[in-house]
């Protein structure tokens, strides 16, 4: 099966390539003052101006080239129309310029490429940038014709040959196309460095609005309630892995299959759409829904990964073309063998009996939590987050909200005095027999094993409902076998890395409950594109980016959850 991606991709590459060698030979061919190749007395039937001013726009077409050439690898339509363009006015140059035939021929070829495979760069910029974009053009082009116009106009001193307001008039222009001005002599550095000012203010301009024109498609978070209930009912009879109640919150959008009942939960960090997990719903339209996604991806100019993945949906996303590389192993008890008989389990047998000599109790707090309850659940939050410094995540977790936990089931420990010591907040299975639960706070001057005694009460209440399994959640890094480069980085991050994510510590304290280990993928098209993705992965965990800019907004506030 072809891979899923835009169709054309050789296509793109071949005329990246041509684009950037014609810019490139630009470049060459406008530091030699005689063509390489002349046609006849043709090279001499142009005035020595127009040659230097085909020079100077010369350059500029080969600049824009050479800057479109990411674009053009990606299918940006906007880069194809640029690449065009300038190619096309590198021919016009070429035959003023002494009439080069090499550049010639060259540029008439990469345009006629260029126009022969239009179809292959469908790929979309983001309509605000693009406006933005031909905004900075405009303004910026009109303010570097007041400001030279002006100057030429104060400093007429510094000039000489400048001196008719049509010969202002005609030198601003110029100054702005950055070519050669016709009637002004600059008269000493002050001269010269106005001059220059101009051209550099039109330079950062084109640069600018370049850039707008260019950009990927902007992320926008924003979603209808209407397609959360067609999540939600998919998930009610597909979702069955641990990650499946994550797609309603309200960090996420979805990408709905066009026939079949079928999403991708993602969001989009650095201009790389993250999916969770991999796609979910009829496996008739799975797969459909897949190729459909990183057509979207590859249309809006963004890299795509899909993040703790499961075995099957590498077998999936496989058949597509992608590559997948394990990045942890997540741990479900067996509920049906679970016992806490036997020496591995004494420690906690003992812990869980002394907690209920002492009179602790587990309750599951009644819904809707009212306000003083949800003051306590938030102290013994609070207390937990002070403690070593813990920090709220987002997209593979939940955080602290009290929509939230309205939402959800929630089990407290209380101390004999009634103090609530610890909570653990738990997720519908929707299709699945394996139980899962979310939020884990606790008191940090809770009595020792609190946790461990609340545990063994959620997996007693799971195999009551009829649960075969608990999910105890995601190790990273544990067990990976990956050999080479991507290996060795990923021991590394693990060894070191723990020393900031205590990945052993939270690896041991799943092992202790004697854990099924299932491995968890991280799924990709290029290895080009990892770091990129690495980037992204750490972002969208982040309930506020320390790489933001303070302007910029953090992560989103909860909205109010659909109730369960």
């Amino acid at each position: 099966m072809s891979p899923a991606r835009l169709p054309g991709a050789w296509k793109r590459r071949t005329a990246a390539a041509v684009v950037l060698a014609n810019g490139l030979l630009g470049f060459a061919l406008v530091l030699l003052h005689r063509p390489i190749v002349e046609i006849g007395p043709l090279h001499r039937a142009f005035p020595v101006s127009a040659v230097i001013t085909a020079r100077f726009l010369l350059v500029l077409a080969s600049l824009a080239q050479v800057s479109t050439v990411s674009g053009l690898l990606r299918g940006k339509r906007q880069a194809w129309v640029v690449a065009t363009v300038a190619a096309l006015a590198a021919l016009a140059c070429f035959q003023v310029k002494r009439a080069d035939v090499l550049g010639l021929v060259s540029a008439g070829a990469t345009a006629g490429l260029l126009l022969a495979w239009a179809p292959a760069f469908p790929a979309r910029s983001d309509p605000a940038m693009a406006r933005r974009g031909v905004a900075w053009l405009v303004l910026g082009t009109l303010g570097a014709m007041a400001y030279g116009l002006a100057g030429l106009w104060l400093l007429d001193r510094h000039f000489r040959g400048s001196e008719s307001w049509r010969a202002m008039v005609e030198d601003t222009v110029r100054l702005v196309l950055i070519i050669p001005e016709a009637n002004a002599e600059p008269v000493g550095r002050h001269g010269r460095w106005f001059l220059d000012s101009v051209r550099v203010l039109m330079g950062a301009t084109i640069a600018v609005g370049s850039w707008h024109l260019l950009s990927p498609v902007r992320y926008r978070l924003a979603e209808e309630r209407r397609e959360l209930e067609r999540v939600r009912t998919i998930l009610e009879r597909w979702g069955t892995t641990s990650l499946a109640y994550f797609h309603l919150m309200p960090d996420k959008s979805h990408f709905m299959a066009n026939e079949g009942d079928a999403f991708i939960g993602y969001r989009v960090e650095r201009h790389v759409a993250v999916a969770l997990g991999g796609p979910i719903g009829e496996p008739a339209a799975c797969e459909a829904v897949a190729r459909e996604f990183i057509e979207y991806c590859d249309l809006n100019g963004w890299g795509f990964c899909f993040h703790q993945s499961t075995p099957e949906d590498v077998a999936l996303l496989q058949r597509l073309g992608l590559k997948a590389l394990k990045i942890g192993e997540e741990a479900v008890v067996n509920l049906e063998t679970f016992s806490l008989a036997g020496k591995s389990f004494k420690h906690i047998r003992n812990v869980t009996n002394r907690l209920q000599r002492e009179g602790y109790t587990v309750e599951e707090l009644p819904q809707p939590i009212d306000a003083r309850t949800m003051a306590e659940l938030r102290e013994v939050s609070d207390g937990w987050l002070a403690e070593g410094h813990h920090r709220e995540r987002q997209f593979t977790l939940g955080w602290f909200d009290e929509g939230y936990l309205r939402a959800t089931r929630v089990l407290a420990v209380r101390a004999p005095s009634g103090r609530m010591e610890a909570f653990v907040n738990l997720l519908p299975p929707f299709a699945s027999r394996v139980g899962n639960f979310d939020l884990m706070r606790r008191r940090p001057d809770a009595p020792d094993g609190v946790m461990d005694y609340l545990f063994v009460q959620m997996a007693e209440r799971f195999r009551e409902e009829g649960m075969t399994g608990m999910s105890l959640g995601f190790a990273p890094l544990a067990n990976v076998d990956e050999s080479g480069v991507k290996g060795r980085v990923l021991r590394w991050l693990y060894e070191y890395g723990g020393r900031a994510f205590n990945f052993r510590g939270l690896r041991a304290f799943k092992e202790k409950w004697d854990p099924a280990w299932e491995s968890r993928y991280l799924i990709y098209r290029s290895e080009a594109d990892l770091p990129a993705i690495a980037l992204a992965v750490a972002l969208v965990g982040e309930r506020r980016s320390p790489l933001r800019w303070p302007w910029q907004r953090g992560g989103p506030d909860m909205a109010e959850p659909l109730e369960g």
